[in-house]
């Protein structure tokens, strides 16, 4: 008996021993990217500080174009270089399609059963595919451009009457954000919300706000697990309760317009054009089509998040960086003046012709990228890449901030100068991977057109109706979020330079 359990002793410790060798080989072969040391429990998490893309754009210059590290428990990779993008976003586009588990997402967005925050499979790429093919196609897109020029049109309407009632300067950005919040409502549900049709002690626009800090959040219970369920920071608190908000929202949305489509037959609704919810609850109806009320709640949430912060955000930066550029400011509005002239306002089919104010908004996307580190990715299995080994859960930031600010890549990479994209091919849309604000592949931002769209046709008529100037300096300072909104609000002093009087 002694000598057979000896003979399994022995072979145990033989087993055990191939096994650690095996281990030790492939811990040779599979190289980590270089980075930090990271300490117990918080990993790397204290490298972050206030304004995490800058201090990952610091590490970058320290440790390279990829270089990994360990927030909590979660094992990161971060890459700031265009060949470094491409590598994970297009060549292992399909290994980096997932999204990590996240308080927001589960919280807020039905436990991420949304587009955003969804887990890539098949239910994801069906919700995808019904918002690039039904909701957000160009058809779609062309569809709602009166949308945006009445709504642009108001909000010139409401800052020239402001400034009429002697406000010297407006706050840029209550009426960008208001600007902004009103197409998104109105492609989805064809009209707008004011601040006091929601109950529970918030207002509509600061419901939509808390949602967009939320989703921006570095959570440490999503890093730390065991922490989680302490809720140090408050933030499933607050989700929680913006999500009762955004439900109570959604299902209004969903109810009035059933209603309105048990009232068939009035004369005003059939020149409406089709809203988003309208889409969504016909393809409902259709046969073998799988669309559920979580699905358009899903949807509703994401237009909100995604669709109105991202704007207002990119066209107070734009704003900003023309007040500290008067000439580049004079350059623009010479431009839309000597295509539209003084008699008549921009319309979005002459956007095409104002080739300088198109480079002035590709040049703020690269200094300002809504989504500078884009939303992160997941790997969902291990992968080499330029010979270092990526472990499957491992999650992606991708830093577009340091990109567009990287001297190796952009001359006077500091400096707001639109020239530099005179007579070049470079677009956002996810082809060139020196400017990815949207993202691209699989996961790349399914808008990109709609957002586009609002934000030139505003920031044109911004520029043309106005003549703009500010008390002091404009400053730069940021703050953190899934978009990087200014620390500050933009206060700025218009006055009118258009021949006719501005409609009421």
């Amino acid at each position: 008996m002694e000598s057979v359990n000896e003979a399994i002793t022995l072979g145990l410790g033989i087993i055990i021993f191939f096994l650690l060798y095996k281990l030790r080989s492939n811990g040779r072969k599979l190289k980590l990217p270089p980075g930090p040391r990271p300490w117990p429990v918080i990993g790397n998490l204290h490298l972050l500080g206030n304004l995490p893309h800058q201090a990952l754009a610091v590490l970058a210059k320290k440790y390279g174009p990829i270089f990994s590290l360990r927030l909590g428990s979660v094992p990161t990779v971060v890459v700031s270089s265009p060949a470094m993008a491409k590598e994970f976003l297009k060549t292992h586009d399909l290994a980096f399609a997932n999204r990590a588990v996240c308080s927001h997402g589960k919280y807020t967005c039905y436990n991420q059963q949304d587009v955003v925050f969804g887990f890539y499979g098949t239910y994801w790429r069906h919700l995808r595919k019904l918002c690039t093919v039904e909701l957000l196609s160009a058809k779609r897109n062309e569809s709602f451009r009166f949308v945006r020029e009445e709504e642009a049109s108001a909000m010139v309407a409401s800052i020239w009457k402001e400034s009429e009632r002697g406000a010297k300067c407006v706050d840029m950005k209550k009426r960008l954000s208001n600007l902004s919040q009103n197409i998104i409502c109105r492609m989805f549900s064809s009209r707008t919300y004011s601040d006091d049709e929601l109950n529970g002690g918030q207002g509509f626009t600061e419901m939509v706000n808390e949602v967009f800090a939320l989703a921006g959040a570095f959570c440490v219970g999503d890093f730390i697990p065991f922490l989680d369920w302490l809720d140090l920071q408050g933030f499933h608190r607050r989700m929680k309760a913006v999500h009762k908000l955004l439900d109570r929202f959604s299902e209004k949305v969903i109810d009035e317009h059933i209603k309105r489509r048990m009232g068939k037959g009035n004369p005003n609704e059939e020149d409406r054009v089709q809203d988003m919810v309208d889409v969504l609850l016909d393809m409902a109806e259709t046969e073998g089509q799988i669309i559920s009320r979580v699905h358009i709640k899903c949807i509703i949430i994401d237009m909100l998040s995604a669709g109105t912060e991202t704007s207002s955000t990119l066209l107070e930066w734009a704003m900003s960086e023309l007040l500290r550029n008067p000439a580049t400011m004079s350059r623009a509005q010479q431009e839309i003046e000597s295509v539209v002239g003084r008699d008549r306002r921009v319309k979005e089919t002459d956007i095409v012709k104002l080739e300088y104010l198109r480079c002035v908004v590709k040049e703020t996307f690269r200094l300002h990228p809504p989504l500078p580190l884009l939303i992160p990715h997941e790997s969902m299995e291990g992968c080499s890449v330029e010979g270092y080994f990526i472990p499957p859960k491992t999650r992606l930031f991708v830093n577009v901030w340091a990109m567009g600010r990287d001297e190796n890549i952009w001359k006077d990479a500091q400096q707001f100068k639109p020239e530099r994209f005179i007579g070049s091919n470079t677009d956002v849309k996810g082809q060139d991977f020196d400017l990815l604000p949207f993202g691209t592949g699989r996961r790349g931002c399914p808008g990109i057109s709609s957002g586009l769209s609002t934000v030139e046709l505003a920031l044109a008529q911004l520029l043309h109706c106005f003549d703009w100037t500010v008390e002091g300096e404009v400053d730069l300072a940021e703050e953190f979020g899934l978009a990087i909104p200014r620390k500050n609000p933009l206060f700025a002093c218009p006055s009118w330079r258009l021949s006719v009087d501005c409609p009421a």
